[in-house]
């Protein structure tokens, strides 16, 4: 017993020693990479269990032998990069991420190491899991442990917290997980230690009264259904899943300043990117500024019940002729709604109001849509999408373009002043329904209909042309009855009380 309680003490002064004097860092050339600094930290002797299962899939890729079952790495030397995962069965998987970034000392590097484990889908609580920091010395090329709060890290709280490394950028993105709600923390790092900012909270608590030092527990919200935004920077830190996104009363929001600035878009959740179409790897929900050919758009990748709204009076707006104001990739079950939106001018050959690829159960409620580059709505792929009490007008290549798209419903909808192709287009598309809408004051050279399918018009008001009506012969009418008049500018032809508010955009442009 003696023997054995000698040798616990000679493993427990082991370990303190290579705590105080720090984990050395070998290296050729000039400075240590991210790959130094992983073998040297996997060389360590303290979470032994965690680190021996990475140490030899790291050394088997160092050899250039296979891995283990479920094992891979993301090796990105020239950001100062690494991820190791470990998938083991279904949506059960561990992760550990390490990043360094340079101090504004020039004497020192920080290393950090984010572990994190996913069971069926869902981050939890392990031994191993959260994050960690090393100050490296460039002159004794050791690192030792440096304790989160001391560098303005540290969240203080219950509940799960997950972490994203940044792999470009400098910041460090955590999430607290709740069972309703999740609240983002942004780490932003000053080169000597980290600021934190709220970046808001979903339906049903929102409107932070930001603490100082570390962010959790003493976190305070308003008791309010909405994250009510007055600015654009407000709008870009409000978006997320489950969220509920108020524009302030009598607040226009422009939206390109900020889209052009790319220091706004360095983390895991804000991307700047060149093009989003074919979405983003892994399902990860991202506000990603995307570039268009005259500037860059909002783009939303893989968001989930995510309501857009304004309060009263309140626009937004951008100004390339090229983007679309709101682009949605790959989101379901998201809303916007009481808003007027368009551009500050019009364009031509590409980017509409609101453009939505894939995804299904989105909806349009009571907005303005108008003055975009080409058409007021663009879908593709998409699946049982609603637009209601809305108005669509002063398009300048047409009212909407559908393709591969099932389920699409049209409802007290007014489409007014488009011009001047084809004015609703759609191939491949089948359940298109209008109903109770009104076609009138679009150019009455252009075609109004256009499908290589069946769609349906109820209790709908038509004026336009009857030689430019277009496929007809695929249009079903039954039930309420459709009227249909040659005049575009009919002056039997009044306003209703649809759109934002319940404004009625002037018919007759006076």
């Amino acid at each position: 017993m003696k023997k054995i309680f000698l040798i616990v003490i000679a493993l427990m002064t082991g370990m303190t020693t290579i705590l105080a004097q720090g984990i050395r860092v070998h290296y050729t050339g000039k400075n240590p990479t991210i790959a130094d600094f992983v073998t040297a930290y996997l060389s360590q002797e303290d979470d032994e269990e965690m680190i021996n299962g990475i140490l030899d899939d790291w050394t088997h890729r160092q050899k250039g032998q296979a891995l283990s079952n479920g094992a891979s790495f993301t090796v990105d030397v020239k950001n100062g990069f690494v991820r190791y995962d470990k998938r083991y069965t279904g949506n059960t998987y561990s992760y550990t991420e390490l990043c360094y970034w340079n101090c504004k000392d020039q004497k020192h590097k920080l290393l950090a190491v984010n572990r994190g484990c996913i069971e069926q889908g869902k981050p939890v609580t392990a031994q191993f899991t959260g994050l960690k920091f090393y100050t490296y010395d460039n002159q004794t090329k050791r690192m030792t442990q440096t304790y989160n709060t001391d560098l303005g890290a540290g969240i203080h709280t219950q509940k799960v917290v997950t972490y994203a490394l940044p792999q470009s950028g400098k910041d460090i993105m955590a999430t607290i997980h709740a069972a309703q709600n999740e609240v983002q923390i942004l780490m932003k790092w000053n080169g000597a230690k980290f600021d934190q900012e709220q970046l808001g909270r979903p339906a049903g608590n929102v409107q932070v009264s930001a603490p100082t030092g570390s962010f959790g527990e003493n976190i305070k919200y308003k008791d309010d259904d909405y994250i009510r935004v007055y600015t654009a920077e407000q709008f870009l830190n409000a978006l997320g899943s489950n969220r509920n996104v108020l524009v302030a009363k009598n607040t226009e929001i422009n939206l390109t300043p900020i889209l052009n600035d790319q220091s706004n878009f360095r983390t895991r959740f804000k991307m700047w990117m060149p093009d989003v179409s074919s979405g983003v790897a892994g399902g990860r929900e991202t506000v990603v500024s995307e570039e268009v050919f005259d500037g860059r758009q909002l783009t939303l990748v893989n968001m989930k019940q995510l309501v857009i709204e304004g309060e009263q009076n309140s626009r937004i707006v951008v100004e390339p002729r090229y983007a679309f104001c709101l682009n949605f990739v790959d989101c379901n079950n998201c809303t916007v709604r009481n808003l007027t939106i368009g551009h500050t001018e019009g364009g031509y050959c590409q980017g509409g109001v609101i453009g939505m690829k894939r995804g299904w159960r989105n909806m349009v409620a009571d907005c303005d849509l108008y003055g975009c580059g080409t058409y007021g709505l663009d879908l593709e792929g998409t699946n049982s999408f609603s637009i209601y009490s809305s108005n669509i007008h002063d398009c300048t290549y047409g009212i909407m373009q559908l393709r591969d798209c099932e389920a699409v419903s049209c409802t007290h909808c007014d489409f007014f002043n488009n011009r001047e192709y084809t004015l609703i287009e759609s191939r491949g598309c089948v359940g298109v329904v209008f109903e109770d809408c009104r076609f009138y004051a679009n150019w009455g050279d252009a075609t109004l209909f256009s499908f290589d399918r069946e769609f349906t018009l109820l209790g709908c008001a038509v004026y336009h042309p009857t030689e430019n009506l277009g496929t007809m012969n695929l249009c079903e009418q039954p039930g309420a009855q459709n009227l249909f008049h040659e005049n575009p500018i009919d002056k039997n032809i009044q306003g209703r009380e649809i759109g934002p508010d319940g404004h009625y955009v002037n018919t007759k442009g006076e």
